[in-house]
């Protein structure tokens, strides 16, 4: 009987526990009831609630320590400089506005005959579309630097055929051209004598061309202007 006893007032209890849970007192000292379905809203929101706040701290979290790095004092605005520093110059080995150097290839193109012999013919004559093919070939093997006699191959270099000169950026260079580039010689040398590139093609044909790897290439940083006519910076 006691035990029977126990169970109903177990169960009584958890009735009453059930409706303290489900009522809603407002602010004006009014009872409300919420249904099991009201309820279960209630308590999702509350959770994605939760949710929100946790991750509104941790984007705090992050930012206080990004804002920190420009914090007065000067370590703190030393550590700035150095960063800044950093990204400039990374920024000028990307766009070749710094001199660089390390291990890469040589390529020396010649015309095949003197130019001013009366029977020369074209396929024995460099053009500016072959510079601008093997600069292509260059690139696609991984060039990271190239120049063309010096002059450093930048996004906005040009060349122009003027019979036995060819104008680069604005200045006449002759053969023989001297092609360098740096990175990694033995994909970039496998790859202009093995693949089916332009610089392939110029070997079966009547020019002269020689590669040769290097351990140390030096290229000079692009001294001309970068001009920008029609981009311009996002505004976010």
């Amino acid at each position: 009987m006691k035990n029977n006893e126990a169970t109903i007032f177990v169960f009584i209890a958890s009735i009453i526990i059930g409706i303290l849970i489900s009522m809603n007192i407002g602010f004006k000292g009014k009872i409300n009831f919420l249904d099991i379905k009201q309820y279960d809203q209630a308590y999702n929101e509350r959770t994605k609630l939760y949710s929100e706040l946790n991750n509104l701290k941790e984007q705090y979290h992050s930012t206080s320590v990004k804002l920190k790095k420009y914090d007065t004092g000067d370590e703190k605005t030393l550590q700035v400089s150095k960063e800044i520093k950093k990204e400039v110059i990374n920024n000028n080995l990307i766009i070749g506005n710094s001199d660089v150097q390390g291990q890469g290839v040589i390529i020396k193109l010649e015309d095949g005959a003197d130019s001013f012999d009366k029977n020369v013919t074209m396929n024995q004559l460099i053009h500016d579309s072959d510079i601008v093919q093997v600069i292509n070939d260059l690139r696609n093997a991984g060039a990271e630097a190239i120049s063309v006699n010096g002059i450093r191959v930048v996004y906005d270099n040009w060349g122009v055929c003027y019979g036995a000169s060819i104008k680069l950026n604005g200045v006449n260079i002759v053969t023989p051209f001297y092609i360098s580039a740096i990175g990694n010689k033995d994909i970039m040398y496998n790859y202009l004598t093995l693949e089916q590139t332009h610089t392939l093609l110029l070997q079966k044909s009547d020019v002269k061309i020689n590669i040769a790897k290097s351990d140390n290439i030096k290229i000079l940083a692009y001294n001309g202007d970068f001009i920008y006519k029609y981009m311009s910076l996002v505004n976010k």
